[in-house]
């Protein structure tokens, strides 16, 4: 999944930024409204966490241009602003979820998780497609009774993957939801990921779930032989 994080204090960002990447997120920054603007109308998003107290147009501002553009990315505004009346004034502003500073991080993924989950209708934690199932909370994979030892970009996938379960799935959309900006998009990295996630898959016995549809992408479900 992929998250825009705007937030002008470097030293959060830093620190945010590793534990969303530790937890499977793909994570791009922004500094600034303007900046954040402009990242939206370059890439897909799955979710924003926003700080009110930017510089130039605050949280408030960008929060409510994008529910004016129909934009419906769901949007936690993180902040040091947690009155009563401030929650009120970013909730009616179009937040989704607002939680105040300081901050527990697993709070922090949890809600996050549940933003999720109302994007995809899905209700709830732990996915499942025939007999594997992932829980995301618990970073937990398993096919059948075997757990699978997946890396923390190899679940990023299978996630993805399973909340698009049945559909096809480009490598466009792969890179868009598991990478950040900073991937390097001429190299076959998609591919290479992908066999590892179905090596992992293929336990002896069972059926194969994950398909490469050769020129289109990748789907992930049963199949008839």
């Amino acid at each position: 999944m992929r998250v825009l994080l705007v937030e002008d204090d470097a030293a959060l960002v830093a620190a945010m930024s590793k534990g969303l990447r530790d937890a499977g997120f793909a994570v791009d920054c922004s500094r600034s409204a303007e900046d954040a603007l402009d990242r939206l109308a370059l890439n897909p998003y799955d979710v924003m966490i926003l700080d009110i107290g930017l510089p130039g147009a605050d949280g408030i501002t960008l929060l409510s241009l994008l529910r004016d553009r129909q934009l419906t990315l769901p949007v936690l505004v993180l902040t040091a602003r947690g009155a009563i009346g401030d929650r009120v004034t970013g909730l009616d502003a179009g937040a989704d979820d607002y939680m105040p500073k300081p901050f527990a991080f697993p709070e922090l993924l949890a809600r996050l998780r549940a933003l999720l989950r109302r994007g995809t209708q899905v209700a709830s934690s732990v996915l499942k497609v025939a007999d594997l199932e992932i829980d995301p909370a618990r970073h937990h994979a398993q096919r059948g009774d075997r757990p699978l030892r997946l890396t923390t970009k190899e679940f990023a996938i299978l996630e993805y993957l399973m909340r698009h379960a049945g559909t096809l799935v480009t490598r466009t959309m792969l890179l868009e939801g598991c990478w950040d900006e900073s991937y390097d998009g001429l190299s076959n990295m998609v591919d290479v990921h992908v066999s590892r996630v179905r090596r992992k898959l293929d336990v002896p016995g069972a059926r194969p779930l994950l398909h490469t549809i050769r020129g289109a992408g990748f789907l992930l479900g049963e199949r008839e032989s």
